[in-house]
């Protein structure tokens, strides 16, 4: 958590993102190899995505001009503030 502004934030992992919602990554929280996929996939602090797709299986994310997959074990580890919880 930090606080910006007067309020606080709780950041959430990107595999709780509901298909339709815009996320903000805040920091990957994961070891060198799970860090560099989600690099190569675009996928880094500071970095909007939306979710596409939530369902059983891999997630589906946009990031950018692109749609990538991402496994819900290494989504876990994404810690995102909602669009809405920007200040």
């Amino acid at each position: 958590m930090h606080y910006g502004g007067n309020r606080m934030q709780t950041h959430k992992t990107l595999k709780s993102v509901i298909p339709g919602k815009t996320a903000f990554v805040v920091a990957v929280a994961a070891g060198f190899r799970a860090r560099n996929r989600l690099e190569s996939m675009g996928i880094i602090p500071g970095v909007e995505v939306d979710v596409l797709n939530n369902g059983n299986g891999p997630m589906i994310v946009s990031v950018g001009e692109g749609r990538v997959m991402v496994e819900r074990g290494i989504a876990e580890k994404v810690l995102v503030a909602d669009d809405d919880s920007i200040c």
